[in-house]
This record gives C-alpha cells, structure tokens and sequence, in this order.
C-alpha cells in the first residue's frame, strides 16, 4: 500500500527503477533530517519517495557508494514538481536561490538496512541507507517540512489485479517472451565469458517480467535521459519495448567488442609465429 504522501530524498543525475537495490551514504543535512525522521526513529523500515534531479541544478553533497546509485542534493524552499516555470521559480529568482526542477515521477523505496556513523573531528553525523525500489509513483504536490520536502502522491504502477489482466493481452505476451529470449541471450554470453554459472536464468523464469525489465536496465550503465525514459513507462508494453532495446544494444556491444578482441589475438598470433620463424630462419 502506497501512502499518500511521502518524505522525498532528491537523486542527483540518477535514476532509482523498482526492484533494484542500491546503497548510499547521506551527508548533506536535509537528507541526514529525513532519515532521522523518516526512517531511523521508526520501529518498521518505513517508506520514503526518491525523485531524479538534474546535476546542474542541484547541489551534489552525498557521495556514491556503489554504481547506478545517485547522491543527496542541496536544500529548497516550496516546489512545483516537473516543470520549469511556475510561482515557486519566480520566487526562488527573486530570493537568489538556483531553483531545483524535479521530475514529476519517480520511485518509493523501503529501507532495508541503516547504519548512523559520526565523523571525527567534526562530529557531523552521516547515515548509510539502503533501498529497494518498489513502485512508480506520481508528484502531485511538493512542499517543504523543515529543511526536506514531502509529497502528495499517487502510484502509477498496477496493481495485482491489473496486470493479472493485462498478462493476458497477447501483444504484451509476445514482447515478454521476445524480452526473456533477448535477456536469455545476453546472460549466456556473459556467462561464457565469465567462466561462471549463475543463478539469473533461475530468475527469468520467476520473477514477473514487468520488473525483470526494471532490473535488468538499472544494471546498464545508460545515460539520465535513457534511464528517465525507463522511469516514465508506466505502460507494460513501453517498458517491455524499451528494456527489450537496451538489453539488444548491451548484447551486441559485448558481441563486437569479442569479435574485436579475436581479430586482435588472431594479428598478434600470426605476428608471433612469423617472428618465430624469421628467428628460425637466422639460425
């Protein structure tokens, strides 16, 4: 269940998609608040909302702990979500503030695990959170408590009952099972490569295709735009179709960079043995 409103922690230049778990280190004090207040002083891991921000318009003071992973930003007063323009820019040019312009989407996240540390000599507390992407949610409203913000929301993605339905529709079947073949594909390449035999074809058979694309996409290293775009696909078979593309292009960019890899080996081997045989030929 989806409460209405949600404490938002800022994601700078990134993008948090369902399903995926990411780990980040909380310096700057308004997110030091939020979690404090939103998270730390509650029994149960509670829920808190993570919304994507430009790099250049927000001010970048957590620092990235693992990949794909965005750090906290900077401070500001009342906000429209998405959009440029409005009365909160007005008053935030007239006040001197750099207005902040955030997406009008993004993603709950539950906390899985905190840990509070103290830096010396300072004395400044910092938070360790990790999160799990849970589901897309809508900005209706945006407004500050205290030094963080908090929004009205409202969950995009479907609920059990819908997309029971909608994995009847054959066009959504056919993208699923052209999405499972493409991702099938690139998992047994990398495996090859690896030497290795894990446990993700396990999982395509699992778990629900609609969030193996959420995942599968949040492993790439893409641009914000491409990982926004992701973000805003509320509809199955955009989704499906989009994460189906970028697996294709993660796929064939390890394929070429193989093939590139044997014509070097395979100059380097025939360079070899012509120098073994000049050297045979001198003796």
């Amino acid at each position: 269940e989806l409460p209405g409103r949600l404490a938002i922690l800022p994601f700078r230049n990134k993008v948090l998609l369902p399903g995926a778990i990411v780990r980040i280190r909380c310096t700057n004090p308004s997110s030091v608040k939020l979690v404090e207040q939103e998270l730390w002083q509650r029994e149960d891991k509670g829920l808190i909302g993570v919304l994507p921000v430009r790099d250049s318009e927000a001010a970048a003071v957590g620092s990235i702990l693992s990949p794909g992973v965005g750090s906290d930003s900077g401070e500001g007063g009342r906000r429209s979500p998405g959009g440029s323009g409005g009365e909160s820019t007005k008053q935030d040019a007239k006040s001197g503030k750099e207005p902040i312009h955030w997406h009008s989407r993004g993603v709950a996240a539950r906390a899985l695990h905190l840990s509070r540390g103290v830096e010396k000599p300072s004395g400044r507390v910092t938070y360790i959170v990790v999160l799990e992407g849970l589901c897309r949610f809508s900005v209706e409203e945006l407004n500050a408590r205290g030094s963080y913000h908090v929004a009205r929301v409202s969950r995009l993605d479907m609920t059990k009952t819908e997309l029971e339905q909608a994995e009847q529709d054959p066009d959504l079947i056919a993208l699923s099972r052209q999405f499972k073949a493409t991702a099938m594909e690139l998992i047994s390449v990398l495996e090859q490569k690896q030497k290795t035999v894990g446990r993700t074809k396990v999982l395509l058979e699992t778990v629900p295709v609609y969030r193996l694309a959420d995942i599968f996409v949040a492993s790439f290293e893409i641009s914000f735009e491409e990982q926004l775009a992701m973000l805003d696909s509320v509809d199955l078979k955009v989704r499906l179709s989009k994460a189906t593309e970028l697996v294709d292009r993660h796929l064939q960019s390890i394929l070429v960079a193989e093939k590139i890899t044997q014509k070097v080996e395979g100059q380097l081997s025939k360079s070899q043995k012509e120098f073994l045989l000049r050297q045979q030929f001198c003796r």
